[in-house]
């Protein structure tokens, strides 16, 4: 394809191409390959910070059961540091702690140093210091306890009273603290989920090839034996039971965000968690989500945001300038978009539009 900009791969939703079709699997992203049963194939489901979770891999090892196990283990770890939702959490603590250096634990203040760079690297499109908005927006508790009814949330700083930013957060390496401008509140959500599945990629890739899915974001290792790569399906977010397409990846992550899922009303609106940080509420955007293919699911998971925020105009005009990202944008009212990129991890598009 000449161009680098997202080209056109649905137009109306009863005109979708039709490939050849791949048997898919509930709950996407979906692992495809889904190989028997078998003392080289090991898998384990669990949840862990209010999403699914599970993790694969390949491997006479008899320790790789055990090796995923420790991956819970590992998820649970990075929730109880970096849940705004429990007080004593290292996150909260920290937020509790703002204006004052505050000694970071090592999950804590590896992420923050990733949030910080990511921030800058997007030009505070990524923005982990949300956490005041969120709460304005009525995301003060845990989602699953969210009522669809508007809730009064405890009174903050107003958005217009807020003059600190990411960038006035000061890290001290040798102390490892960390020191938030005063009436600063982290939300790290939209790099931990990444994060924690890279490290828990990490914790596999001894034992073979592997894959770990943290609630969408896919931390993806070496293929399965005799496979390109492992095969996961990107669901419809307007038919969420079914697929949009199939992807084979190897050595990559893969997230996507979007304003579908965490919804709720407050004070006689609906909400969502994707922050507009230059306007300090959800974003009003024409992108309902953006999948995004990365090195890392760290870094997908942060430009995927990035792209919502973003809407078509800006993310076109910004996929030019990056053709190098895979991205899939599926807007409001069901167009899809594709960069050519992307394409080259394509194994079928699923015919859903008939």
């Amino acid at each position: 394809h000449p161009s680098s900009a997202p080209t056109s791969h649905s137009g109306p939703r009863n005109s979708h191409p039709v490939q050849p079709l791949i048997t898919r699997i509930n709950t996407p992203p979906t692992l495809l390959y889904a190989p028997m049963p078998g003392p080289t194939h090991h898998t384990h489901a669990f949840r862990a910070m209010n999403c699914q979770m599970a993790a694969w891999v390949i491997s006479e090892d008899p320790a790789a059961q055990a090796a995923l196990l420790a991956v819970e283990t590992w998820m649970h770890t990075v929730e109880q540091a970096l849940s705004r939702f429990r007080a004593d959490s290292d996150l909260s603590k920290l937020n509790a702690a703002a204006g004052h250096p505050y000694p970071a634990g090592d999950v804590l203040w590896q992420v923050t140093q990733r949030a910080l760079a990511a921030a800058k690297a997007t030009d505070g499109l990524f923005d982990p210091t949300i956490g005041q908005d969120l709460i304005r927006a009525g995301y003060n508790r845990s989602f699953e306890w969210l009522s669809q009814g508007s809730h009064e949330s405890a009174s903050f700083e107003s958005a217009q009273n807020m003059t600190s930013s990411w960038r006035d957060i000061q890290l001290d390496p040798e102390r490892k603290t960390i020191t938030l401008p005063p009436g600063v509140r982290l939300d790290l959500g939209g790099i931990a989920k990444g994060w924690a599945a890279d490290r828990a990629l990490a914790m596999l890739r001894p034992f073979g090839p592997a894959m770990v899915d943290a609630g969408g974001d896919l931390a993806i290792g070496d293929p399965p034996p005799n496979q390109k790569g492992w095969l996961v399906a990107i669901a419809d977010p307007l038919s969420p039971e079914d697929d949009l397409v199939a992807l084979s990846l190897a050595n990559r992550g893969l997230a996507t965000s979007g304003t579908d899922h965490r919804r709720w009303r407050h004070r006689g609106r609906m909400q969502h968690h994707i922050v507009d940080p230059h306007q300090h509420q959800p974003a009003h955007t024409d992108i309902l989500t953006a999948t995004v293919i990365a090195p890392t699911a760290t870094e997908a998971d942060v430009l995927a945001l990035a792209m919502v925020v973003m809407g078509l105009a800006k993310a076109d005009a910004w996929l030019q300038q990056h053709e190098n990202i895979p991205t899939l944008l599926v807007l409001n009212d069901g167009r899809t978009y594709q960069n050519p990129t992307f394409t080259h991890y394509v194994q079928a598009y699923f015919p859903i539009y008939a």
